[in-house]
This record gives structure tokens, C-alpha cells and sequence, in this order.
């Protein structure tokens, strides 16, 4: 009976793993709700939202583990000073990336990607930094580092693994320049993860680092 339930749990997992990664890597939002207008923005958020739902639902009522499971816990003060201090540390490698490798490497910002996130009302614009947060964290942290880890019973592999998929979706939608600076947040966010084995503060660290630097942008006329 033991062994049917661990070969369910991992069958499971599996599962879950091909659907939130693969739903993830595929441009939903542009098929379901194309156009750059507010409502087709809005629409695309709330794809984005519906994933990471589905992926909270598909643990909780198929798997039928808490979500503990994927260190989703109750924020406390520790894991808030834990996510600002690695939401300075991205921001920090953010600007070496722009202000150092970049030109080393004769590399430019997507400029054009970064205009699709600030060129639009402010509101969703905090909105977009609060879902991708939230979202992401949730699927690429605290559920592809777990079951990744369940199914070759290595964090290492579900560290590494998981890392790559994170950048392997942003890699698609942003250019390979912007694969260095992914791959700095990746490697924190990780880290952070893998140390704290708290979500929350997975997600503040997120959404700091996209919400200061998307800011700056929007100020500076990105």
C-alpha cells in the first residue's frame, strides 16, 4: 500500500510538472487574449493568475498535499528581511548587468519589451510586478524545486532544473541578452529558496526587484 501511494504521489507530481511548466513555456495570453489594448493586457494577467491557481488547486485537491508542500507558509518577520535582502542583491547584479557586462559584451536592453510593461497605467503595471511575484514563484521555486526533487530525490536537481525552465521562459519572450541578468535572479531566488524553503519570501524578493526596476524605468521614460 506504501509503495502504491509514493508511485501515485510521483506519477502525480510528474503530471503537475508537464502542466505547470509546459501551460508556462506556451504564449496562452497572446493566443487567448492577442492585441496590446488594456483589455487584452488585463486578459493576459488573468491567464497568468489562472495558472498559478491551478496549480495551488491541482496540489491541494489531486495530489492532496498542504501547501506547506511547496514552503508556502505564513510570511513572518525573518522571511520579510530575508526577501528584501535578496531582492537588493538581483537589484544589485541587475545594475552590474546593464551598467558593466552588457557594454563588455556589446549587448542591449529589450527595450521594446521593457516599453510593453511601462507604457501602461500604473496600476497595472504594479499589478503585472504583483502577479509575475506571486505566479512565478509558485511555479518555478516553491512546486518545480519540490517535485522535481521528489521524482530524482535530489534538490540539486530540482534547483538546477527548475533555474533552467525560469530562464528558458523568459529567454523566449525577452532575447538572450537578457539570459544574464535571469539567470543572476534564477540563481538568488534559488538560493533563497532552497535556504528558506519559504515562498513568501520567494515572492516579496520577486516582486521588489521587478517593481524598483521597472519603476526606474517608467521614470527615466523606458
Amino acid at each position: 500500500m506504501t509503495r502504491f501511494i509514493a508511485s501515485r504521489s510521483r506519477l502525480l507530481a510528474a503530471i503537475g510538472l508537464v502542466l505547470a511548466l509546459g501551460l508556462a513555456a506556451l504564449p496562452l495570453g497572446m493566443w487567448i487574449s492577442p492585441g496590446d489594448d488594456l483589455s487584452a493586457r488585463i486578459g493576459r494577467e488573468a491567464i497568468w493568475w489562472a495558472l498559478g491557481a491551478f496549480v495551488l488547486v491541482w496540489i491541494v485537491r489531486v495530489e492532496r498535499l498542504p501547501l506547506r508542500s511547496i514552503g508556502l507558509r505564513a510570511l513572518r518577520f525573518k522571511g520579510v528581511a530575508w526577501g528584501v535582502i535578496a531582492a537588493i542583491a538581483m537589484m544589485a547584479t541587475v545594475m552590474l548587468s546593464y551598467a558593466v557586462i552588457f557594454p563588455a559584451l556589446g549587448l542591449q536592453m529589450n527595450m521594446k519589451q521593457v516599453r510593453s510593461l511601462t507604457h501602461v497605467p500604473l496600476w497595472l503595471q504594479t499589478a503585472t510586478m504583483v502577479r509575475a511575484g506571486v505566479v512565478e514563484e509558485i511555479i518555478f521555486r516553491g512546486y518545480a524545486i519540490e517535485r522535481i526533487a521528489m521524482l530524482t530525490g535530489s534538490r540539486w536537481a530540482g534547483a538546477l532544473l527548475s533555474a533552467a525552465a525560469f530562464i528558458a521562459v523568459h529567454i523566449s519572450s525577452w532575447g538572450y541578452a537578457q539570459l544574464i541578468v535571469v539567470a543572476f535572479g534564477a540563481a538568488i531566488l534559488t538560493a533563497l529558496y532552497l535556504y528558506r524553503r519559504d515562498l513568501g519570501s520567494n515572492m516579496l524578493a520577486h516582486f521588489l526587484t521587478d517593481f524598483v526596476g521597472f519603476m526606474l524605468a517608467r521614470l527615466q521614460g523606458g
